[in-house]
């Protein structure tokens, strides 16, 4: 690795030796290891929780990194994502551990990191050197494997001056304020009060508005058990089992369905030798994606096993019966508090309808096997043994899978699809559009009536972005919305060109106060993916609140992932439907309910694809309907085309 990188490097590491005058040999491997894993674990928090990126943010990364590159805006300035060697990022199969032929170079660690984004393996190596005060490690350069490039030369060649300044570094032993990344304080933090998730409240709305929230009772209750005591630490392939278990359940949770009600435990994370150690992190509710991620990163191993006071504890965390409800516990030891976590699961399952306790066994013998195995069959579930940490990942699934078998219900009678009356109605035949239109920041030279009768529309340079209000070609109709229930509906087609493309239709104040169905194209890692938004935007001018239920069709709802060769193509026929063929964007008011669908036609046998975000509740409603073709600032220099079919207003009849 030292071979390959530049001069910057071997500066910044010598400069940083000689000045501390630390000895890496002196060093725990482990503790490099480790603040490895809370870097990572921080950059994926500021993203999750939309900070942005760490390596933007040079207060938040200066406990990792050395000060030298600890520089405001960096990753912007190098244009992607060092820590994943991409724009965007689909991580799974994350490991990190010492260089197993050269731990210590020099008298600095290496520490490899390898992982697969979007399918694709990717292998770096860690640079880490002892710092004054205290003489703990920190980061001076990352190298890819996979594409030559040095961290520290790239931020050479930037300008950003590596040399040490004389005095101490900024490190997690002395910082003094928060840091992104509970687990690495040593410190978890209460779950309800982790920076970056208060409740939502979309400014605008009246209290009680909130996207999301209480139970869905079309869902099925799901409460995670995680055990955190002090075993956790225990390694597997150089890899801590905590580490482990926090990868595994922040996938699962990116992976259930919308509706499903989760909530969180843990035991041993707080105190040492104290039984009563178990807590409610978060009860079972229908929370945002990701709402639960930090406080399972913030888990810091530490106490006892209490299994069976977990489980008599969890019904307090379940809604009360009625739903379905599945409890997933994760271990890699025995009860240690004298407990009977058997008859606990027993008591557990007879709580509910239909109430199943599935647990995963970690690194354990065939006696320990065992004895869990009685957990879950006391609790009416299954068991699922792992010993090795890609064996967990899949258990961990299998057991998620295993909470959506429920007993099914009768099914429903047909319900006819309501008709509808069409209120107002523009066909796009020309010559020119109805009375009631008015077009904000007109541009008619990115416009025209074709002959098979739709309008062209053109989006050209920054301008067209939906919360931009220099946005050309807004089409907003003046005309008084029905009292009750209605419907947007937009006929349009737009082909793949700069993969930046984007419908959105909207109920239209400004462009800072609007709420919209919006359909946009978004270029990966293994492609072009297509995505569907429900959004609201309000508050100030110059900077608007964004609250928006986002989902990537192609990753779940119409396609089960694009990084194979048959999902690939799968996709890549409703890009080119989409572009032939057209589809229906649609944004629905039911009371005081706002959602935004999509529908699709494929061709041969006519398939329908169909999907409908989740709600936002809106007590009062304003504004008019609007359509904006256009792209985001990343379509520069490309263009965008879209052609719009039809447009109605439909109330819907019963």
């Amino acid at each position: 690795m030292f071979r390959n990188s530049g001069i910057a490097l071997w500066t910044l590491a010598s400069s940083l030796l000689a000045a501390c005058g630390g000895s890496a040999q002196a060093q725990d491997i482990n503790a490099a290891v480790a603040l490895v894993e809370q870097f990572i674990g921080a950059h994926r928090t500021h993203l999750d929780t939309m900070q942005g990126p760490l390596l933007n943010d040079a207060r938040a990364a200066a406990p990792y990194v050395v000060d030298g590159l600890a520089v405001d805006g960096l990753q912007g300035r190098l244009g992607f994502d060092p820590i994943y060697n991409a724009q965007d990022f689909e991580i799974t199969n994350l490991r990190v551990f010492a260089d197993p032929t050269t731990p210590v170079l020099r008298g600095a660690a290496q520490v490899r990191v390898s992982l697969d984004n979007f399918g694709q393996r990717q292998e770096f190596v860690y640079t880490l050197v002892p710092v004054a005060p205290d003489n703990a490690w920190q980061i001076s350069d990352i190298y890819s494997e996979n594409s030559d490039w040095s961290l520290a030369d790239m931020a050479a060649n930037l300008g950003i001056d590596l040399r040490r300044q004389n005095g101490s570094e900024v490190t997690l032993q002395n910082v003094g304020f928060p840091i992104p990344c509970a687990s690495a304080c040593g410190q978890p933090v209460k779950a309800d009060a982790q920076e970056g998730h208060d409740p939502i409240v979309v400014p605008g709305m009246e209290e009680g508005d909130l996207p999301g929230n209480g139970i869905n009772p079309a869902g099925r209750n799901l409460l995670l058990i995680l055990d955190a005591s002090g075993s956790m630490w225990g390694q597997i392939e150089g890899v801590a089992k905590i580490t482990t278990a926090r990868q595994a359940l922040t996938g699962i949770l990116g992976d259930l369905d919308p509706a499903t009600n989760v909530g969180l435990m843990a035991y041993g994370h707080r105190r040492e030798g104290d039984c009563s150690d178990t807590e409610i992190l978060y009860p079972v509710a229908n929370y945002d994606a990701g709402r639960l991620i930090p406080a399972i990163e913030g888990l810091s191993p530490r106490g006892k096993t209490p299994i069976a006071g977990a489980l008599e504890r969890a019904a307090a965390a379940m809604p009360a019966a009625g739903q379905s409800s599945s409890v997933l516990l994760i271990s890699d030891g025995l009860e240690t508090c004298g407990g009977d976590p058997c008859a606990a699961a027993a008591r557990l399952a007879q709580s509910g309808i239909d109430t199943r306790v599935h647990v995963v066994g970690f690194d354990l013998n065939e006696e320990e096997h065992a004895a869990l195995q009685c957990i879950a069959e006391k609790g009416n579930g299954t068991y699922h043994p792992a010993n090795d940490a890609r064996s967990f990942v899949a258990a961990v699934k299998d057991a998620v899978r295993e909470t959506e078998t429920v007993t099914p219900a009768p099914a429903p009678a047909p319900v006819a699809r309501p008709t509808a009356e069409t209120v107002f109605e523009e066909t796009f035949d020309g010559p020119a559009l109805n009375a009631a239109w008015r077009v904000d920041n007109p541009a008619e030279e990115l416009t025209a009536f074709t002959p098979q009768g739709a309008l062209f529309v053109a989006a050209l340079g920054r301008a067209p972005y939906f919360t931009n209000p220099e946005a050309t070609n807004r089409f907003v109709l003046d005309r008084p919305l029905p009292k009750g229930d209605f419907d947007l509906v937009l006929d349009f087609r737009v082909n793949v060109q700069t993969r930046r493309e984007g419908v959105m239709l909207s109920l239209f104040e400004a462009a800072h106060e609007q709420i919209g169905a919006r359909m946009w194209l978004e270029p990966k890692g293994c492609g072009t993916l297509l995505n569907l938004s429900l959004v609201r935007t309000s508050g100030a001018e110059d900077d608007p609140e964004t609250t928006s239920f986002d989902t990537n069709l192609l990753g779940g709802p119409w396609v089960d992932g694009v990084c194979n060769a048959a999902g690939r193509e799968r996709g890549d026929a409703i890009l080119e439907t989409l572009g032939r063929d057209g589809a229906q964007l649609r944004l629905k008011r039911r009371g005081r309910e706002i959602t935004a669908s999509l529908e699709m036609q494929m061709p041969g046998e006519g398939e329908a694809l169909s999907y409908t975000t989740r709600s936002i509740t809106m007590l009062r409603l304003s504004g008019v309907a609007s359509l904006l073709g256009g792209h985001g600032h990343k379509a520069l220099p490309g263009e965008s085309h879209f052609e719009f079919d039809r447009f109605a207003i439909e109330v819907p009849q019963q």
